[in-house]
């Protein structure tokens, strides 16, 4: 049967959206279970919507850098070590029942996001590529639909929110540490568009200062080229649910 070449064109752009999107969510995953593997006997978990993450109970007090190249999340790329070594912990109780929903909210508003939880924080990592061109820093129309899914949750949730801008090794400091500061900030500017309260949020660039994988590989510059959300409980969470457990 004769088709029709713009249907065939579609078909192609189609299929190759699909070998895209399968293979940043194959890059998470990777990322994630090999920073796991050389610190833990039994550390990626997949979750019942898809996502990955640790098992609480394979990290247990295990801290440093390595560990947070793998449990730290990010946008633009895999997950990475932005703001340093993460502890491993859990917190129960009010507070950590209240990051648990957060964290849940955020899984279901956000299906094609990363979202895992570490000590009382929530840590959200989109697919590769889905913010910015590279050396760009203008938020493209999939990062802006990703993000307002985001922000209908964060807007009413007792949190803070750091956002954390990080470039690969290409180029000079004075190049990407700007860069990462403008990302970062754009990002802040278009959840603050979108209802969440910039007094809630800190935009940080580090240019190429916290690499989460080492710049070796053209793959491993993509994941290092991201903006990274840390989200916390603010004091009035603290006090609202001090006493839960």
């Amino acid at each position: 049967m004769w088709a029709h070449p713009q249907t065939l064109i579609t078909d192609m752009n189609w299929q190759q959206q699909k070998e895209e999107e399968m293979k940043s969510k194959w890059i998470v995953k990777v990322i994630v279970c090999a920073s796991a593997v050389a610190l833990l006997t039994s550390g990626c978990a997949t979750n019942p919507d898809g996502s990955y993450e640790y098992k609480r109970t394979a990290i247990g007090g295990v801290g440093g850098a390595a560990l947070g190249a793998g449990v730290g999340a990010l946008i633009g790329g895999g997950k990475g070590a932005a703001i340093g070594g993460l502890t491993g912990a859990v917190v129960g109780g009010g507070v950590g029942n209240y990051m648990d929903r957060q964290a849940a909210a955020l899984k279901k508003s956000m299906p094609e996001a990363e979202v895992v939880r570490d000590g009382e924080n929530v840590y959200v990592a989109l697919p590769s590529g889905i913010l910015f061109d590279t050396g760009k820093d203008a938020l493209k129309p999939s990062a802006k639909e990703s993000l307002a899914k985001g922000a209908a949750t964060l807007k009413n949730s007792e949190t803070n929110i750091i956002i954390q801008g990080h470039t690969d090794s290409t180029g000079s400091d004075a190049i990407n540490q700007p860069l990462s500061q403008r990302r970062a900030n754009h990002v802040r500017d278009f959840l603050a568009a979108n209802g969440v309260p910039t007094s809630r949020m800190t935009a940080i660039g580090y240019g190429s200062s916290r690499p989460a994988v080492p710049n070796d590989t053209a793959e491993n510059r993509t994941l290092n080229r991201r903006v990274q959300l840390e989200i916390s409980p603010n004091e009035k969470a603290r006090a609202q649910n001090s006493g839960n457990n």
